[in-house]
């Protein structure tokens, strides 16, 4: 059903949902659905255990991009939770009321802490992945101050702090003033007298996650560039090893922020089109797809997935590097040894 042009107290009268909702909740794709979801939380606490362990003990990060990676498996963790307690309340909603459409559904007034917190950590998720991107950013245009570990640090509260303040303009944007009335099939669904505004971000967040992919990629062919101008210009071992490890941990970093964004922007695409073709499909499919696309479900998996990766990654290619100069002769006295030969003939 289409909520548009209606007053709280017109959708204070949907009190029984229609059929095809009600079909749709008491589907077998909507069973399958909940035994994934529960699968895909519990498998992403499990990971963030082994990330949180390689971040702590075998960490290759900057000190401020470290506890930036630790904000975002909070975030990660603290959204997967309040997904799965939605989740958990709407199967024991349709366990308890299979069979009466006028109690099968939550009212939005219901929902009031649940919505809040998920929207909130699902919009953190997106600005903490750009505060990625600009920490990365900083730290190639101003190497010096990430060399102090304290202003490391204090650079990666900065944008935490950065981060927290636009996600709450952005929630107050679509929330602030709206009135919980109306009843929706689960607590992720945004109140219905909120669904403009919330189109509205949805979209502004799609065209920001493109751009800052665009950004990601030019930073990262930036970083590759000078890498290998300082591999053909410059023969000093240190100088060198430095350029490998910043091209490395750069581009760790860097995939790292551009599959969540891919991920988050994905699923906000899906979701919009969805909506969009919502007139043109039964309420049936419309709300058994919505649980399927909705949420930072899988890019919230990938974040400690990536980080465990290419974390250790990083520590196997820096090793090999490590052992390959130890093992090779003094790049600058065998550049020296070859121009004195070719000197003497």
């Amino acid at each position: 059903m289409q909520y548009t042009n209606q007053t709280a107290e017109e959708l204070e009268l949907y009190r029984c949902t229609s059929s095809g909702i009600f079909q749709a909740q008491n589907s077998i794709w909507m069973k399958i659905n909940f035994a994934f979801t529960f699968s895909l939380i519990l498998l992403t606490f499990v990971i963030s255990i082994k990330a949180v362990q390689v971040l702590k003990f075998r960490n290759v990060y900057s000190t401020g991009t470290q506890f930036l990676l630790y904000v975002i498996l909070v975030n990660v963790n603290f959204n997967q939770l309040v997904y799965m307690v939605i989740r958990i309340r709407h199967l024991q909603k349709i366990l308890s009321f299979s069979k009466d459409p006028c109690l099968i559904e939550f009212h939005n007034s219901e929902c009031y802490y649940d919505n809040h917190l998920y929207m909130f950590s699902n919009y953190l998720a997106t600005w903490l992945v750009c505060s990625l991107t600009f920490d990365r950013f900083l730290a190639y245009y101003t190497s010096k101050l990430y060399d102090d570990k304290r202003n490391s640090k204090r650079i990666g509260v900065m944008l935490v702090v950065g981060s927290l303040f636009f996600t709450l303009l952005c929630h107050l944007y679509i929330f602030y003033g709206v009135p919980r009335a109306g009843y929706v099939p689960s607590c992720q669904y945004p109140p219905q007298l909120a669904l403009d505004t919330f189109q509205l971000a949805t979209i502004l967040k799609i065209v920001f996650t493109l751009f800052n992919c665009f950004v990601i990629l030019l930073l990262l062919l930036v970083v590759v560039r000078k890498d290998r101008r300082i591999r053909h210009r410059n023969y000093d071992t240190n100088t060198r090893y430095f350029s490998f490890e910043n091209v490395l941990t750069t581009k760790s970093i860097l995939t790292i922020a551009v599959t969540q964004l891919l991920f988050s922007c994905l699923s906000s695409v899906a979701v919009t089109l969805v909506r969009h073709f919502e007139g043109g499909m039964s309420e049936y499919l419309f709300h058994t797809l919505t649980q399927y696309v909705t949420g930072l479900l899988y890019g919230n998996l990938s974040i400690p997935i990536l980080i465990y990766l290419k974390t250790s990654q990083c520590i196997t290619d820096r090793h090999k590097r490590i052992t390959r100069m130890t093992l090779e002769p003094d790049l600058m006295e065998s550049r020296m040894i070859s121009l004195k030969k070719m000197w003497e003939k």
